[in-house]
């Protein structure tokens, strides 16, 4: 039998307004592979539809972060270097 437990690095951000409310949720992850992933959800249209703008500078800030995590991950793949391990085999 064989137990294939997957781990990745997750990241969670949340955009708010001058006001502080919140009008985006970012998140996004780097799998055992390097592999990035990032979304966004909208929260409040109305408050994003004032905000496009720092929204993209967020957005491009979140990705940035996501996809630096992945270059890392990425070179200790390629060194040999990384410490997550894709399966686990169980008896």
């Amino acid at each position: 039998m064989t137990l294939a437990i997957n781990q990745s690095t997750s990241f969670d951000a949340q955009l708010k307004d001058d006001k502080e409310i919140p009008f985006v949720n970012f998140t996004g992850s780097v799998d055992a592979k390097a592999v990035p992933s990032v979304n966004y959800y909208i929260t409040n249209q109305d408050v994003y539809s004032k905000n496009v703008k720092n929204f993209r500078t967020a957005f491009m800030d979140f990705q940035n972060a996501v996809f630096d995590a992945a270059d890392k991950k990425a070179i200790e793949l390629d060194e040999g270097t990384a410490t997550d391990e894709d399966e686990v085999p169980t008896e």
